[in-house]
């Protein structure tokens, strides 16, 4: 087998420390493989109403997004912020050393680097994604306001670099979604 497939496989099982550290039992928690769907699903549904964008690029990119979790584990936002360039390039040359399919380390290495809008529009979904998530859980009862509104605060920040805000604002309103302002 395809070692990006077994890293994949691995993920499957990787679950998300932020709503871990919120109290959401294991059993419940969001995996990475289940976030890494979600958002694809996400960037299709948005993607495809945005005129220029390469819809299956922003696809694979969000499959791929946290493949290097595979190696790391769901680091926290707190390490990741504190040292994301030390870290972003780390795991871009464990991916790089480690998987052998060049397409993959190479869509890797462009979302990494945020190359194109493409990269730009998986990132966001990524969050959107989370945000989903994480309404789910806090209608459950689960104290995730900060992710919540931390994660919202980059969904604005990015939809309004790509020119986005609308098609953003009218996708979370379908999924009945509310970002704090």
């Amino acid at each position: 087998m395809c070692n990006s497939i077994l890293k994949a496989k691995i993920l499957l099982n990787v679950v998300r420390t932020g709503w871990l550290l919120r109290g959401v039992p294991i059993p419940l928690a969001e995996t990475v493989a289940e976030h890494s769907f979600l958002t694809a699903h996400v960037c299709l549904e948005l993607s495809s109403k945005i005129k220029g964008v390469d819809v299956s690029k922003a696809i694979l990119y969000s499959l791929i997004h946290d493949l290097g979790e595979a190696f790391t584990g769901d680091l926290v936002k707190p390490i990741m912020k504190k040292y994301a360039q030390l870290i972003d390039q780390l795991v871009l040359d464990i991916v790089s050393e480690n998987i052998d399919n060049p397409l993959i380390v190479e869509l890797y290495r462009r979302f990494s680097l945020q190359t194109d809008v493409e990269a730009k529009l998986a990132k966001l979904c990524n969050y959107i994604a989370t945000v989903i998530i994480g309404a789910e859980y806090k209608s459950l009862g689960y104290e995730v306001d900060d992710i919540i509104a931390n994660t919202c605060g980059e969904i604005k920040e990015i939809s309004t670099v790509l020119g986005v805000e609308k098609e953003v604002k009218h996708l979370l309103s379908k999924l009945q979604v509310n970002c704090p302002s």
